[in-house]
């Protein structure tokens, strides 16, 4: 698998974006726990479990608030690398502090999970052109022309409960190749009155 090795034998499932410490409740599958901010990533970093990957970051939406020099510590301790990215609709930081942020993230060796709302092809062509061999790209809803790309990069991308409503995921997701496709509950984060 892209974040661990696993045997193939072994039956799991695993929730590849999960706001873990955010739902203070026990899971039975395999937890990829991103982190928003600074807090959040001492938090999860401190979650004493086998069935949960640790991951740390800055979100998009708080790249104009967080102090990167606390965060990028951190990274060393974590599985992976998440959530941090772009997002050129919802974030009220400026973009050119976004691509700041999100580009002190990119290490070729950590996973990478992305949010990129609105910023899908320049967060891709960011990661492939810096190096980054693995990355999920959370809650695609970008044009199903990037899916090659996403594809040759050997990234995926995720699918969340937003599918039974979100016309543009629907679109993504339908188009995507299977083998680029992991599942996601985005737990924790409320959408539309509805915490996943």
């Amino acid at each position: 698998m892209l974040i661990f090795a696993r045997s193939s034998t072994e039956n799991m499932i695993l929730d590849a974006h999960c706001h873990y410490v955010d739902l203070k409740r026990e899971y039975e599958a395999v937890i990829a726990a991103v982190s928003v901010d600074f807090r959040s990533s001492l938090d999860t970093l401190s979650l004493n479990s086998k069935r949960i990957l640790k991951g740390v970051g800055i979100h998009p939406w708080r790249a104009h608030i967080e102090k990167v020099e606390e965060v990028l510590p951190l990274v060393e301790k974590a599985d992976f690398v998440g959530e941090v990215g772009l997002d050129y609709r919802l974030s009220e930081a400026p973009r050119e502090v976004q691509r700041r942020v999100f580009q002190s993230f990119l290490f070729e060796d950590k996973t990478l999970n992305v949010h990129a709302l609105d910023a899908w092809e320049e967060a891709l062509s960011t990661m492939i052109r810096r190096g980054v061999r693995r990355a999920i790209l959370h809650w695609y809803t970008g044009s199903p022309e990037l899916l090659k790309d996403i594809e040759g990069a050997g990234y995926f991308i995720t699918v969340n409960p937003s599918i039974t409503f979100q016309r543009k995921h629907q679109d993504a997701v339908r188009r995507a190749p299977p083998g680029v496709i992991l599942m996601e509950s985005d737990g924790g984060y409320v959408y539309r009155g509805n915490t996943a």
